[in-house]
């Protein structure tokens, strides 16, 4: 049995936690047993994890710098890696990879050490100070991982150029369930007669969460500028922050008179179902996105995406999207347009060719068969048992 340790920020909902919650649950149970370390509370996708018999744990750091680097927190976390006694301490994001580099060389030094960075770094200007600090320390310590796993190859050469070591980096794509996240026509129904939206009324969709990172106001601009160019098109806004009773994007939609075609549903567990009603998912963030979820579980869902040209989206669409500048409401409105005017049988087919593409090459079962090889070469490199 492989002991795996994963020290992660929170377990609230996120692109991170999605995917470490795709992998643990995905690993053989025969062969990798996972325990998460959450450094602060655990979040609210804890229970799900439970869910899936894995053990989650709290060092119970507090908040802030202070709170990250004060002693009864680093006295908690390498506790709980002594209990876990890990054979391989997996980190996930800047704060979770530096907490598990201590707790490593502290309470597991014979352990593996893996980093995971899941986003893109074209600047650091966006970043809090206290991450600046944690992303130059990482760069310092990088050497010390023994892989740093990226799901995106352009943030592989961002963080190269901030310092971090090249040779210990390895592209893992994010993985998707493609029979939780596949076309369905029911649902298509249902979530519409829900919503009140004809069946013939273009909807697009974003599914993320509310943080400026997201640009849910460029998404907004480039609605009203449709609407300004006669097109009627219905959209549907979902993930944390985006509660219609306590959203900051309600002034925003009503000043942009776009309240009768937005639909705000909040933080939601039935993305799938939600998925299926759409015609195109609309990813509009302006910088840090690596590779985002919501791009590949749409794809899997059978949608064409438009893209804003940041991380891996690109390359992630291909020729079964849009893919616009970052920042660019008018490239927005116009790839929208385009959409629009399309027949919809030619919609459906980029749809089934976005499935065939994640189905190729971003199935889950071949991200957590990258990630297994790469846990049992750091078993054998560190002399552990077979």
């Amino acid at each position: 049995m492989v002991r795996i340790a994963h020290v992660v920020p929170s377990l609230d909902i996120g692109g991170a936690e999605m995917a470490l919650l795709r992998l643990v649950g995905s690993l053989d149970p025969d062969r990798f047993r996972s325990t998460v370390i959450t450094l602060g509370e655990p979040g609210t996708l804890a229970p799900r994890f439970r869910e899936s018999g894995i053990e989650v744990m709290s060092a119970g750091f507090g908040r802030g710098f202070r709170g990250f680097v004060g002693p009864l927190a680093l006295r908690r976390l390498l506790s709980a890696l002594a209990d876990c006694a890990p054979d391989i301490v997996h980190g996930w994001m800047y704060h979770g990879n530096l907490a598990a580099w201590a707790g490593q060389r502290l309470a597991a030094p014979r352990a593996g050490l893996v980093w995971s960075i899941r986003q893109s770094l074209a600047t650091i200007e966006h970043e809090p100070l206290a991450t600046r600090i944690v992303i130059r320390l990482g760069a310092q310590l990088s050497s010390r991982a023994d892989r740093i796993v990226s799901n995106s190859r352009r943030a592989v050469g961002h963080h190269v150029a901030f310092g971090y070591d090249e040779s210990r980096f390895v592209v893992v794509p994010n993985g998707f369930d493609t029979q939780r996240f596949q076309p369905d026509v029911r649902a298509r129904a249902a979530v519409r007669a829900e919503l009140g939206i004809p069946e013939d009324m273009l909807l697009a969709g974003m599914i993320a969460r509310m943080h400026p990172v997201k640009r849910h106001d460029l998404f907004l601009d480039a609605l009203a500028e449709l609407r300004r160019r006669g097109h009627r098109v219905h959209a549907l806004l979902a993930g944390s922050g985006t509660d219609p009773r306590t959203s900051a994007l309600v002034p925003q939609i009503l000043e942009r008179g776009l309240g009768d075609q937005i639909h705000l549903l909040g933080e939601r567990r039935d993305v799938p179902r939600l998925m299926a009603a759409l015609d195109v998912l609309v990813s509009a963030s302006g910088w840090a996105e690596g590779f985002s979820n919501s791009i590949g579980e749409s794809m899997a869902c059978g949608l064409p995406c438009i893209v804003t040209d940041v991380g891996d989206s690109a390359e992630i669409v291909g020729e079964t999207g849009i893919v616009v500048p970052t920042g660019d409401a008018s490239a927005l409105t116009d790839a929208l347009a385009e959409f629009a005017i399309l027949p919809k049988e030619e919609r459906r087919s980029l749809g089934l060719r976005a499935r065939a593409r994640i189905e190729t090459h971003y199935a889950q079962q071949r991200s957590t068969g990258t990630m297994a090889a790469l846990y049992e070469s750091l078993l054998m490199a560190h002399g552990a048992h077979p």
